[in-house]
Formats: C-alpha cells, structure tokens, sequence
C-alpha cells in the first residue's frame, strides 16, 4: 500500500538551496536541488510522500517576470492542494505578491512560500532545513491562499516589504 502524496515541493533556487563558493564571497545555486536529498536524511520523509518539480536554480535577484509565471503555472498544473515553493529570501514577498494577483488561477490550493538566509548544504547552522520543515507542515493544514513561512511564522504577502 503506498502512502498518498502529501504535498508538491515546487524548488526554484535561492539561498536555501545554494552551496557558499568562497571565490563570489556569497552562496551559488546548485544545478539540481538537494532539498529532497535532505528532506529524505535529515527529516526520514519518503519520496513517495511528496510530489517534486523544480522549476529553476537561480538567485531571487535574477528572477524574471517570465519564471514567476513558470512558478504560477507549476502551481496551476499541481495535482496536490498543498503546495511548498522554495525561492531566495530577496524577493520572497514580491513573489507572495505577484502570485496573491492571481490567486483566482489555483483557489482551493494552499501555496506556502519558503527559504533561507543561509544554504542548508555546507552550514551546521542553517535556518532552510526549519524553514522547510514548518513550510511543509503548514501547507497541510493551513487554509487556502499565499503564505510565507520563515523563522517559524506565517506571513501573508503584504504583511513585510522584505526579509532581509
């Protein structure tokens, strides 16, 4: 018997799913994500548990108008009313924002956005695999709409102008 899918983790790059390089001073995503790597050794979730799509590996920064609108059609297309995106911390609540504009598009769906100020690959003390955790768990209980989810609170779109 297999478990049903609980929720879709939608990964899109950012900070929580980077690797730091020493030679930029700063994180770089990594091609492919890790994140269901770590939710299967670090949280013993099943990969039949959840639904994985990666949309792209880029920094919030250089996002583009056209991969918000691949992030709203990954969610428009998921099967699962439960629905984790990760993205970098820089433009979290402008993402929140752009996707509550379309919230028609997926009613019914609970979308928790999430990440991270510091990658959960390379750091012992990385705030993303928290982050993750709580995102997960508040996509399966928390009522339909947009939410952030960051140092254990959710947010709504319009509730913070920024992270950092």
């Amino acid at each position: 018997m297999t478990n049903p899918i609980n929720f879709h983790l939608i990964t899109t790059g950012g900070t929580i799913d980077s690797y730091y390089d020493p030679d930029q001073c700063g994180p770089l995503c990594f091609e492919q994500s890790v994140l269901p790597k770590y939710l299967e050794q670090h949280c013993a979730l099943d990969k039949d548990a959840y639904q994985f799509s990666q949309v792209c590996m880029k920094d919030s920064r250089e996002m583009t108008t056209s991969d918000r609108e691949d992030m709203l059609a990954a969610i428009v297309n998921s099967q699962t009313k439960a629905i984790v995106l990760t993205h970098g911390s820089f433009t979290l609540f402008d993402l929140g924002r752009f996707l509550q504009k379309h919230k028609a598009s997926y009613a019914g769906k609970t979308v928790i956005l999430t990440g991270s100020l510091r990658p959960i690959d390379g750091f012992t003390y990385s705030d993303g695999l928290f982050n993750l955790g709580a995102a997960c768990l508040a996509a399966q209980y928390a009522p339909a709409g947009i939410y952030i989810c960051i140092q254990g609170r959710l947010y709504g779109p319009e509730e913070r102008e920024l992270w950092h």
